[in-house]
C-alpha cells in the first residue's frame, strides 16, 4: 500500500537528506556511547537527532517512525538523567531502533509501505524504559527568589507555575532571556526549522515557556512568530550565535531581562554566579542582523552557510558538456596546427591561436571546477563502515579497535558510489581472516583486541585508500596448499610460483583459506569481486602481507572517472588509448629482441621475462594486404596489480585527456575494451581495458605452466 503525505516531491526529498543525516549522527553517537560510556555530549547530540526526526516524520505523516523515535527518545532521556547505564543490551537495542527507521525511510523514498513493524522494537525500548530505576530527583531552587522579571511587549502572561519556575532560575543565578524569531518564507519545511529553534533553546538553558509548544509544532499548529522565555548561565553573544546557527530561522529579538525594583537579590555564592554569566540586556534588532549571520557562520565553518544543494543529475550534464568541450578544444587545436602549417605567418592564423589559447585555458579551469564541485569528502563513505565493522566482530566473537583516518580527503562523487562495496568486503576480509581470536594473539604477544585501519590520501593524481590490519598476515605456504586442494593449480605450478604470486592468487574466484563456511566468509566470494569492482574503475589493489605482523590492501583509483588521462597509440589504421596509471615504459624494440618460451612470446627487460601481447592478434584484426612487418617495434608495458605485460603497437602518438563514453547496452562488455572516446578529428578511439587484457596473457600462461615471472613494477 503506497503512502499520501500532504508534502510536495522537493518538501520529500529534503525530509529524506535530514533523515540521513539524523540517521547518521545517531548511529555514530551510538557507537560512541558504547566505546566511551556515558557522555552528556553525546547523548545530547543522539537525543537532538531523534527528536528532530520524531518531529520531522510527524509533520510529513509517517506515525510509525514518530512513534518509534518518541520511544527511543524515552530510553534515551533515562541516559541523559543517570537513571540508565549504557550496556550492551541497551546499545543492541538502539542499533535496532536506527534499522527499524532505516527501514521506514526507505517506505518513504519508495513511496511503498514495507513489512516492517513496530510492536517488536516499541517492547524492547519500553522494557529497557520500564527497567531504569535510581534516578536522582531534580535538585529543587534555592530558597531565596528574585522578583519577576520584566516582560517585554508582546509576551503573553505565564501561569503561575511559569512564573515560580522563572523566579527559581533567577535565584540559581541564572538569567531569563526573551527571543522573539520567525521561520523564513521559503522554507520547505517551517515546523522542522521550529522544532530545531526550540531544542537550541533547550540546548542552550532551561525553557520556561515556548509559543507555540513542541506539541503544537508536533501537530502542525505554527504562528507567523516563534516566541520563546527562557533561563541560561551562558554569556548572550553564545546564545545569540547558536540560535542563529538555526537554518532559515530569522532572529527579530533576543533580550536578556532585568528584574523588576524591589526584587530580592540571590545570595552572595548565586549573587556572583549570575555577575560572572550576565550580560547587559540587549536586543537583536534586523539592523544587526547581518553581523550576527557572518558570526553564526564562522563558529559553522565559513563555507557551510553558503553552500548550495545541486542535483546530481545537473552535475552528471555538466560533467558531460565540460567533456564535449574538452573534445572540441583537442579538434581546435588540430584544426589550428594545419592552419599555421599552410598559413606559415598568417595573421588570423596568430590571432586564431591567441583566441584559442585563451579559451584552452578557460576550458581546463572549467573542467577542474566541475570536478571540484563534484568531490566529496570519503568521510561521506567512511561513516557507514564504523557499525559494519562491530557487527561483523561482534559475530566473529573478535574485540576490534577500528580506526580511520583521512575521511577530509575528496574523492569523486561517482568514484565513492562504486568503491563502497569493494571496501566493505576487505574491512570484513580484515575482520574475520586478518585479526586472530585474542586467545591467538595474547599466545603471539599481541594485545587481545586488534587493530583495522581504514585510511584515505592522496599520492600525485590518485587517491590511496589503505585497509590494514595488524593481524596473522598472508602465508604463502598456506595459500598453495589451499590453492592446489581446490584444483585452481597444479602442485608443481604452486611449488614453482614465487611468494608474491601465491599472494595473489586470493583473488582467484572460489578460493578461500576458511575452514569452515559461516554467514560471514568461507564460500570463497568477495575479493575475485573486489578484484573486478576496482578494476572496472580503472584502479588496482595491491596486497601488502607479513606473516604474523598484519596485511595491507592498498587500493589506487583515479580521482574522476569522466575524464582520463591516456597514452594514444595506433594500430593499422585504429587509434587506441591506454590508462596512464596502468602505463609503465615505453619501448621500440627490434625483431630480434622477441623470444618465444612454451608458445608464448615474451622480452626480457632488466632480467625480467615479460610476457607481450599484439593486439591486432588479441582483437583478430586482418593485416592489409602488402603488410610487410617492420624490423622493429613500439612496445607499451602496462601494470595491473604487480602484473605485467609488453603490448606491441604500431605508433605511439603521445598522451592526452579522453572523455570516457559507454559502448550500450547494444554493443554490451567487450573483453579488453572498457569505452570509447572520441578524438579531435571526430575519429572514434577505442579505450582498453588493461586488466582484462592482462588477465587473458596470465590465464594462458598457467594453461601452460609457463615459468614466467609476471614482473614487477
Amino acid at each position: 500500500m503506497g503512502f499520501d503525505f500532504d508534502m510536495t516531491a522537493e518538501d520529500i526529498k529534503v525530509f529524506l537528506d535530514e533523515a540521513d543525516e539524523q540517521l547518521q549522527v545517531m548511529e555514530a553517537g551510538v557507537l560512541r556511547l558504547e566505546k566511551e560510556g556515558e557522555s552528556p555530549e553525546h547523548l545530547q547530540e543522539i537525543f537532538r537527532a531523534a527528536h528532530t526526526l520524531k518531529g520531522s516524520s510527524a509533520t510529513l505523516g509517517h506515525r510509525k517512525m514518530a512513534e518509534v523515535t518518541h520511544a527511543m527518545e524515552n530510553v534515551l532521556d533515562k541516559l541523559r538523567k543517570g537513571k540508565l547505564a549504557v550496556s550492551t543490551a541497551v546499545v543492541d537495542t538502539l542499533f535496532a531502533c536506527l534499522d527499524v527507521l532505516m527501514s521506514f525511510k526507505e517506505e518513504i523514498a519508495t513511496g511503498e509501505e514495507g513489512d516492517v513493524t513496530t510492536e517488536g522494537i516499541i517492547s524492547r525500548l519500553g522494557a529497557i524504559d520500564q527497567a531504569a530505576t535510581g534516578a536522582t530527583a531534580p535538585v529543587s531552587a534555592a530558597a531565596a527568589q528574585g522578583g519577576s522579571p520584566v516582560a517585554p511587549g508582546g509576551m503573553p502572561p505565564l501561569s503561575p507555575a511559569e512564573e515560580g519556575h522563572l523566579r527559581a532560575g533567577q535565584g540559581r543565578g541564572l538569567t531569563p532571556v526573551w527571543l522573539l524569531a520567525a521561520v523564513d518564507k521559503n522554507a520547505s519545511m517551517p515546523a522542522v526549522r521550529t522544532f530545531q529553534l526550540l531544542l537550541a533553546v533547550g540546548d542552550a538553558g532551561e525553557a520556561v515557556r515556548s509559543w507555540p509548544t513542541l506539541q503544537e509544532v508536533e501537530e502542525d499548529k505554527l504562528g507567523e512568530e516563534i516566541k520563546a522565555l527562557f533561563l541560561t548561565g551562558q554569556r548572550l553573544d553564545a546564545v545569540r550565535t547558536a540560535l542563529a546557527g538555526v537554518p532559515e530561522i530569522q532572529i527579530i529579538e533576543l533580550t536578556a531581562l532585568a528584574s523588576e525594583t524591589g526584587a530580592r537579590p540571590a545570595p552572595a555564592a548565586q549573587a556572583a554566579a549570575a555577575v560572572m554569566a550576565y550580560q547587559a540586556p540587549e536586543v537583536l534588532t534586523p539592523a544587526a542582523a547581518p553581523a550576527q549571520e557572518k558570526s553564526a557562520a564562522a563558529v559553522k565553518g565559513g563555507k557551510n552557510a553558503r553552500t548550495v544543494r545541486v542535483d546530481v543529475d545537473v552535475m552528471d550534464n555538466l560533467m558531460s558538456l565540460v567533456g564535449e568541450l574538452v573534445i572540441d578544444r583537442t579538434r581546435l587545436l588540430q584544426v589550428l596546427t594545419r592552419l599555421e602549417t599552410e598559413r606559415e605567418g598568417d595573421d588570423m592564423a596568430q590571432v586564431m591561436s591567441g583566441a584559442l589559447a585563451h579559451i584552452g585555458r578557460m576550458t581546463s579551469d572549467l573542467q577542474d571546477e566541475i570536478q571540484r564541485a563534484r568531490m566529496l569528502p570519503v568521510d561521506n563513505l567512511f561513516r557507514k563502515f564504523p557499525r559494519m565493522v562491530r557487527d561483523v566482530a561482534q559475530k566473529a566473537v573478535k574485540e576490534i579497535e577500528f580506526v580511520i583516518l583521512g575521511e577530509e580527503t575528496e574523492l569523486d562523487r561517482s568514484v565513492i558510489e562504486e568503491i563502497g562495496d569493494p571496501l566493505m568486503h576487505l574491512l570484513r576480509n580484515s575482520v574475520d581472516h586478518g585479526v586472530e581470536p585474542a586467545g591467538d594473539r595474547l599466545r603471539a604477544g599481541k594485545p587481545a583486541k586488534g587493530t583495522v585501519t581504514l585510511e584515505a590520501f592522496h599520492e600525485e593524481n590518485y587517491i590511496i585508500i589503505s585497509v590494514r590490519d595488524d593481524g596473522r598476515g598472508m602465508d604463502p605456504q598456506r595459500i598453495r596448499t589451499s590453492a592446489v586442494r581446490k584444483g585452481l593449480i597444479t602442485e608443481d605450478a604452486a611449488r614453482r610460483m614465487p611468494d608474491h604470486e601465491v599472494i595473489n592468487l586470493v583473488w582467484a574466484p572460489g578460493f578461500s583459506t576458511a575452514e569452515q563456511v559461516s554467514d560471514i566468509s568461507g564460500r570463497g566470494v568477495g575479493l575475485d569481486v573486489v578484484q573486478k569492482n576496482i578494476e572496472k574503475l580503472n584502479g588496482s589493489v595491491e596486497i601488502r602481507t607479513e606473516v604474523g605482523k598484519g596485511t595491507e590492501f592498498r587500493v589506487k583509483l583515479p580521482l574522476t572517472l569522466a575524464i582520463i588521462r591516456s597514452l594514444q597509440v595506433q594500430v593499422l589504421d585504429t587509434t587506441y588509448c591506454m590508462p596512464l596509471s596502468s602505463v609503465v615504459e615505453t619501448d621500440r624494440i627490434p625483431v630480434s629482441a622477441i623470444q618465444t618460451v612454451r608458445q608464448r612470446e615474451v622480452i626480457v627487460k632488466r632480467g625480467e621475462v615479460i610476457p607481450i601481447l599484439r593486439l591486432i592478434e588479441a582483437f583478430e584484426l586482418e593485416r592489409p594486404e602488402g603488410y610487410v612487418e617492420p624490423d622493429e617495434y613500439f612496445v607499451v608495458i602496462v601494470s595491473v596489480m604487480g602484473k605485467q605485460i609488453g603490448i606491441v603497437v604500431d605508433t605511439l602518438i603521445g598522451e592526452g585527456d579522453v572523455v570516457i563514453k559507454p559502448l550500450g547496452t547494444f554493443i554490451g562488455d567487450v573483453p579488453g575494451i572498457s569505452g570509447a572516446t572520441i578524438m579531435g578529428d571526430g575519429d572514434v578511439a577505442i579505450i582498453l581495458d588493461i586488466s582484462s587484457l592482462i588477465n587473458t596473457v596470465k590465464a594462458e600462461l598457467n594453461r601452460t605452466g609457463s615459468e614466467l615471472n609476471s614482473g614487477r613494477r
